[in-house]
């Protein structure tokens, strides 16, 4: 018997038991977002940055049927999104953008659209990432996750929300502006900037540092570009949710009770 025999029966006569992480695909972000799509019984997405309706198709994909609730204040890209949407009959698009207190914004409009943003590129992203560079703005309406809340899962029995924010560098923000998020958010995935690209950018501890707080812990990661070099990553996703209610917390580590 090889040592981790001998480890797992030691383990076992002490009342534990050690299991096996089950397999990821290579894709693991959207391996882990269907499973808890599936396991929390989601029931209603939060798209905060709709885009062009990316992330909406992408969990009907998944084979998730509720309701979506984006937010897109992009001249560029709400067009796009709202006809995606409204072949999408449990679909509704506000085109507003979210923040930490109501009022107005400069939108940044960018070459790629995906990438319009409340604060300015930084000097020398540019260079890095052409399609950063700025063609205009537009003045923006803004609200809160605090004040549009009550009125997204209006209707919904028991709401089980997931919240998806992707907005180029305000997501603390539109964290802050739910002044605690609502017991039901069950999960959160969230972008997370490595290397700030703009202007006023938190750092990615920031904004993991709201989830934690909240009772959040990290379900998966995934990068979403590297430097230039290949090596560093500048941007990733991370997946979070609160512990599930009918689980016990077994407190820090990966040993379960046998």
């Amino acid at each position: 018997m090889g040592l981790s025999g001998n480890l797992r029966n030691l383990l076992r006569r002490r009342g534990f038991d050690v299991v096996r992480w089950p397999r990821r695909p290579d894709d693991v972000l959207n391996w882990a977002l269907d499973a808890v799509l599936r396991s929390r019984d989601i029931n209603c997405v939060i798209d905060v940055g709709g885009n062009r309706g990316n992330f909406g198709q992408l969990v009907r994909t998944l084979g998730y049927p509720g309701r979506i609730v984006s937010f897109e204040p992009s001249p560029s890209t709400l067009p796009a999104l709202r006809a995606v949407a409204a072949r999408d009959g449990q679909w509704e698009v506000r085109p507003v953008g979210l923040s930490a207190e109501a009022g107005t914004g400069e939108l940044r409009l960018h070459q790629g659209p995906e990438l319009d943003s409340l604060h300015s590129a930084l000097p020398g992203v540019v260079d890095q990432i052409p399609i950063i560079a700025e063609v205009g703005t537009a003045t923006v309406t803004l609200s809160t996750l605090a004040v549009e809340y009550p009125s997204i899962v209006a209707g919904l029995d028991e709401p089980r929300v997931l919240l998806k924010s992707d907005t180029q560098g305000h997501d603390a923000d539109v964290l802050l502006g739910a002044k605690g998020l609502a017991p039901e958010v069950v999960a959160v995935l969230v972008e997370l900037a490595a290397q700030p690209i703009y202007e006023g950018q938190p750092r990615m501890t920031r904004v993991m540092d709201i989830l934690l707080d909240d009772g959040f812990t990290p379900v998966a990661f995934q990068p979403l570009f590297q430097s230039s070099d290949g090596l560093r990553i500048v941007e990733l996703d991370g997946l979070f949710m609160r512990p599930a209610s009918d689980l016990p917390d077994w407190g820090p580590g990966f040993l379960k009770p046998h």
